[in-house]
């Protein structure tokens, strides 16, 4: 039966899963990408439709980003979110019914670090079905002192791990690393190079495991920096008496409002995978037959083109692992 109707239910479920520990921007990441999907897709024959709970969870955190500006201390972005939570959409063409639905996946950061909690198991199984994976890091904690507090902020080893007992099962997945709050060093073209370099030699273990044997074959890796605020600059870190570090930040200028900046390239790469993942899945014959006989298959494979053809390659971003889910080639 499944040969003929395909998938169903979960198993029908596109999902996008955000990986970080506490307080490294993860909901503030979610709701720029929210806020950036119109300007993506464009003239695309592409439709993301969030059901009505997200869209007004999502509006809120958006209005909230528009305030961070507003204080005379600037804010680098949103209070983390303090349960699990899952934002749908439905994805398909324009002025059609919906393909599939997309999900994304939103997490406290203390379930990365403290797998005895309650809930815990809720970010196992977010991990386990994830088929894209959006690695939030930290910026000052990776680049100021050398990466002192890398460790301590950004849990490196606990998020390598993590990926690493996911892509043991074998299914298709991307991978992307995006270091937030990187305004400071993406400001000129030597800052977005060493912040690139870093990010190599930080997850260099991540990077080896992903390039050997089976897994290389079916895992993507794309390195995207997101500027999430974009107004908002690093300007010096303090440490607490107990040790812990305190990162300060300021508007570049005076005035300035929330202007988040390459929020797009994350998004246009997450959409090139996906899209070419629900295109190569098993939707059954019946599906199949009727979208190619509809033009689905051809308007889908135009739509990647589209979205993927801003993707930026240089100045601080990177496929460091292609995959063949990542092409994106316009059909005739």
């Amino acid at each position: 039966m499944k040969q003929v109707l395909g998938a169903r239910g979960e198993a029908a479920i596109i999902d996008v899963t955000m990986l970080g520990a506490v307080g490294v921007g993860k909901t503030t990441l979610l709701a720029s990408m929210y806020e950036q999907f119109g300007n993506v897709i464009g003239t695309a024959d592409l439709a993301l439709v969030a059901e009505r709970a997200t869209s007004v969870t999502l509006q809120g955190y958006i209005n909230d980003l528009h305030r961070v500006t507003d204080t005379v201390r600037a804010k680098d972005g949103l209070a983390g979110t303090g349960e699990v939570r899952e934002y749908l959409f439905q994805v398909g063409r324009k002025g059609r019914p919906p393909l599939f639905d997309l999900r994304f996946t939103d997490y406290p950061g203390k379930y990365l670090i403290s797998p005895e909690i309650d809930g815990s198991n809720m970010f196992d199984r977010a991990m386990n079905r994830a088929d894209v994976v959006v690695v939030a890091i930290d910026t000052p904690a990776l680049m100021e002192r050398d990466g002192r507090y890398h460790n301590f902020v950004n849990a490196p080893g606990i998020v390598i791990d993590t990926i690493m007992r996911m892509v043991s099962i074998d299914t298709p997945r991307l991978i992307l690393l995006a270091p937030l709050k990187c305004e400071k060093w993406m400001a000129t073209s030597d800052g977005a190079n060493e912040l690139a370099d870093r990010v190599h030699r930080a997850y260099r273990p991540l990077l080896s495991q992903l390039g050997g044997g089976a897994v290389r074959a079916r895992t993507a890796c794309v390195l995207t920096p997101v500027q999430t605020v974009g107004s908002v600059i690093f300007t010096r870190l303090e440490e607490e008496q107990t040790g812990h570090p305190i990162f300060h930040f300021r508007l570049k200028k005076a005035g300035l409002k929330y202007a988040p900046m390459d929020t797009d390239q994350l998004l246009r790469y997450a959409l090139r995978f996906i899209i070419n993942k629900y295109r190569t899945n098993d939707r059954g014959l019946v599906k199949t037959l009727w979208e190619s006989i509809i033009g689905t298959d051809l308007a889908l494979a135009n739509a990647v083109y589209e979205v993927a053809k801003d993707c930026r390659t240089s100045g601080g971003f990177a496929i460091v692992q292609d995959h063949p889910l990542l092409i994106s080639e316009r059909a005739s």
